[in-house]
């Protein structure tokens, strides 16, 4: 038997380090919703209907209609010439994907799309096709027509575009 007048000394051996926290998972668009509904200030917050890189405004009760590309929003006012040039250059991408321009003033333009349905033209053939054209008068009539939206450049430079419906 050994004789131990060593006092006993604690294993030597090191901790493993802490695991490190994982990052947290990037929030849901219904996640977000539900964070924002709890109260939140007024603000631009990430479109809870899941837009890819997209923010939508918070009015602190309800969310609105405005939405804004990209993941920032500018705080940076900005002067009036740059806030045409850049609403300029939203006409232009708008124009290339077949928008026509309605009306415009230095700071937002009101954009349509689609073509009016001739409602007069559509009435004759009904009377003349003894109401058989009424069926295809009231798809077009549905799923036809004009959509306007509103482009906007605030005093920050940010785009906002809100969609106006059909007319």
């Amino acid at each position: 038997m050994a004789d131990s007048t060593e006092p006993n000394q604690p294993d030597q051996t090191p901790e493993p380090p802490a695991p490190e926290p994982a990052a947290p998972e990037p929030a849901t668009p219904a996640e977000t919703a539900a964070a924002v509904a709890a109260n939140a200030p007024a603000d631009w917050y990430p479109d809870p209907d899941g837009g890819a890189n997209m923010l939508r405004y918070w009015d602190g009760e309800a969310w609105t209609d405005h939405v804004h590309a990209g993941g920032e929003v500018n705080t940076t006012r900005r002067s009036a010439d740059e806030r045409k040039v850049i609403l300029a250059q939203q006409l232009q991408t708008a124009a290339a994907r077949g928008l026509r321009i309605e009306s415009q003033s230095d700071f937002q333009a009101v954009l349509v799309e689609g073509k009016p349905v001739n409602h007069v033209l559509h009435a004759i053939l009904t009377i003349f096709t003894c109401l058989l054209w009424g069926i295809v008068w009231a798809i077009i009539a549905g799923t036809g027509g004009e959509t306007r939206q509103m482009v906007m450049v605030d005093e920050f430079g940010n785009v906002v575009w809100q969609n106006l419906g059909k007319a």
